[in-house]
Parts: structure tokens; C-alpha cells; sequence
């Protein structure tokens, strides 16, 4: 069905595609990602009744969804709108999958992560798990690698009330070949983000340092090692707890866009760093917001997404372009959606001259921009 969305600044006006997927009511928790041939794979959580929760996913055609399919479930699940599931396809094809269980005796904030290949359709085997016996403290917000060869997560520390960052490499079977500590003590419920350069991987989160200060910070894998943290850009956002609201990033080639929600100094805005290097060093950072942004910032290539607070209770989902020269076109309204924890975390993936967009009102729904309309 075709729509048109009215631009939030000036009167342009945008032709958009929706094209939700085969998802039940009540669907959510959404996440997307991109196989090794482009193909874009959306996969959510639907709910089951007694039965409990599902994971399922969809492949996009390019002008459908294809049928969808399970990957689990279970009436232990933890269903949080902050920290969900997610697929990813490795060089070879060979498809993972993550989702978080609860032990049954646990408080509802005990729960761990179950990561799983798929050995054929319809059938799934777990490769690896963290944290699955924890009955009061959690280890969950991972995030695949783009090609599912690894995934940074975040776990309990032995020092109380803290948590760390890992990283756990997937080989080509799917199985667990490392699991190792990243930084000591990071905020503890915003989401976490992956990305592969020419020069190695490079992973965002939301870092916790001396005096309650949570600006996104960057480890890197090079030379055999990960370096230590540092700052990517030094908001000075001092907050008495979690936001619960991370970074996202992309790559393609050596050009990385990291983008994020602050609201140090009292100012709420959501910023995007770009590198030409792969990550090595960031030009400056450009607000992409509209000037009252509720956050959670989603990025492919030249694209960001967010939601823009309209009123107390309301809110859109916005996308904006940024041409490589760094100039920011003008913002499009995507979907009307209501404010607070309702829409999830918004998602936008590329394929070919495709922009999908993705957020939550009630289900899953997906609406196709065309690249070259924008």
C-alpha cells in the first residue's frame, strides 16, 4: 500500500512502501541484519499464550517477505523491549541466532543469553550460552558481528552491581572457539554494537567511568589483541543510572558511522560520528535530531533513524540522510507512533536502492523507502 508521509521540517513531501512482515499481534522486539549477498533478514518475538514466547525470521525478496520461520520457544523467556534477539548469516550461509531464557526459580531479572546455529530449517542447535543458571543478575544486549562470526554481549562482574563487556567468537561451524572480557565496568542496560573494518573489528557501548559519566566509548581488535577502551567523543553525560539506550554503528568499507543518544548538560540530542579510516579517527559531531529527540538511533550507510518526541505521549520515528560530504538533508516522518517504551528500538537496514525502516505500534511494522527518492 502506498502512503505519503509528510516531512517534520518543510513541506516536502516523501512516497514510502509499507510492507510489514508475516508477523501475529502483539509481535515485537524487532532487530534486522544482512546476509553476505545483500539480502536483508528481519527476526521478532511473538507471543504464544501459554505456551509462552517465539523467535522467528523473515528473509526480504525485494518487494516481500518470505514465510517465516522458527527459531524457538519457551514459556522462561526474558521479553524486555530493550534487549532482544537477534540473526545473523555467516560468509558461508550458515545461520545464528540468539534469544534470553530465565532459570525457573529465577527473580524476573535473572536471566542469561542461548546462542544457537541452524543445522537446517526448522532446526536449531545451541552452540552457546552465558549466565543460564543466574537467578537475580543478567547477561544479555548482545550483538552479532555483521557476518556472525563473533558477538560482544554484557555480563555480570564479580565486583557487585557492575557489568562487563565480551566478546565470544563464532568459527565457521558455529561453535564457541573464545570468550573473553573487554572492559571491566560498563553501563548496564544499553544496547551494544559491532562492526567489521578492513583493519578488524571495532565494537560501541556505553561506558561507565569515575563519577557517573556514560559516554559511548570503543575497543577495537588489532593485532592480535583488543586495545583499551577510549571516549568516542566526550559528551560528559552525567547520569545516577542506566539510560538504557546505546550506540549503533555501521561499516561499509573503511567508512564507520557510529550514532548515539545523549543528554549531557541538559541538552537531549542525538549525534553521529563518521570515519574514513575504518574507525581509527572521527571527523566531528553532527546533531541529526530535530531538537526534541526521545533517542534509540539506528544507522546503515548514510542513513540514521530515530524517534522525535511530538508531545508528553507521543512521538515519530524519523530518518535522515547525510551526504559523504557530511551534510544533513532534511528529516522524513516515517510513522506516528506513541512515546515511552511502546515502539521499541526503531531498525533501518539497505538493500540495493531499498531503505527498510522498522518499529513497533501494536506489531512489527516495516515500511521501503527508495534511496534515490531521498
Amino acid at each position: 500500500m502506498k502512503w505519503i508521509a509528510l516531512l517534520s521540517i518543510g513541506i516536502s513531501l516523501a512516497l514510502a512502501e509499507r510492507v510489514d512482515p508475516p508477523t501475529g499481534p502483539e509481535s515485537g522486539m524487532a532487530n534486522v541484519a544482512t546476509g553476505p549477498d545483500g539480502s536483508v533478514y528481519l527476526s521478532w518475538i511473538e507471543p504464544l499464550g501459554p505456551a509462552g514466547h517465539a523467535l522467528k525470521f523473515s528473509q526480504w525478496t525485494g518487494h516481500a517477505w518470505s514465510p517465516a520461520e522458527e527459531v524457538a520457544r519457551g514459556n522462561r523467556w526474558f521479553v524486555n523491549w530493550a534487549d532482544f534477539p537477534a540473526v545473523a548469516v555467516q560468509p558461508n550461509g550458515l545461520m545464528v541466532a540468539h534469544w534470553l531464557t530465565r532459570p525457573d526459580d529465577a527473580d524476573k531479572y535473572g536471566y542469561g543469553i542461548r546462542v544457537a546455529r541452524r543445522d537446517s530449517p526448522g532446526k536449531w542447535t545451541q552452540i552457546f550460552g552465558k549466565n543460564l543458571d543466574e537467578k537475580e543478575d543478567y547477561a544479555g544486549f548482545l550483538s552479532f558481528v555483521p557476518d556472525g562470526t563473533g558477538a560482544v554481549y554484557l555480563a555480570p562482574s564479580p565486583v557487585e552491581h557492575r557489568k562487563t563487556l565480551r566478546y565470544v567468537s563464532l568459527d565457521g561451524q558455529g561453535h564457541a572457539i573464545d570468550d573473553r572480557e573487554l572492559d571491566v565496568d560498563v553501563c548496564s542496560c544499553c544496547q551494544t554494537a559491532v562492526v567489521k573494518t578492513p583493519g578488524g573489528l571495532l565494537a560501541a557501548y556505553r561506558d561507565h567511568q569515575p563519577g557517573e559519566i556514560r559516554d559511548v566509548a570503543l575497543v577495537r581488535w588489532t593485532a592480535g589483541t583488543w586495545t583499551a577502551p577510549r571516549t568516542a567523543h566526550p559528551d560528559g553525560w552525567k547520569i545516577n543510572g542506566c539510560p538504557t539506550d546505546g550506540p549503533a554503528m555501521a561499516a561499509n568499507g573503511q567508512r564507520v558511522s557510529l550514532a548515539w543518544f545523549t543528554r549531557a548538560h541538559d541538552t537531549p540530542r542525538v549525534q553521529l560520528l563518521q570515519s574514513t579510516d575504518g574507525g581509527t579517527t572521527f571527523g566531528p559531531p553532527l546533531r541529526v535530531d530535530d531538537g526534541n529527540p526521545l533517542g534509540r538511533p539506528a544507522v546503515a550507510a548514510d542513513v540514521v533513524v530515530w524517534l522525535e518526541k511530538t508531545s508528553v505521549e507521543k512521538a515519530e520515528v524519523r530518518l535522515r540522510r547525510i551526504t559523504p560530504d557530511g551534510r544533513l538533508r532534511k528529516s522524513i516522518t516515517v510513522a506516528q507512533v506513541p512515546g515511552g517504551r511502546a515502539p521499541g528500538v526503531p531498525k533501518v537496514a539497505i538493500a540495493g536502492n531499498q531503505i527498510l525502516v522498522v518499529w513497533r505500534d501494536g506489531a512489527v511494522r516495516v515500511a521501503t523507502f527508495k534511496k534515490s527518492d531521498l
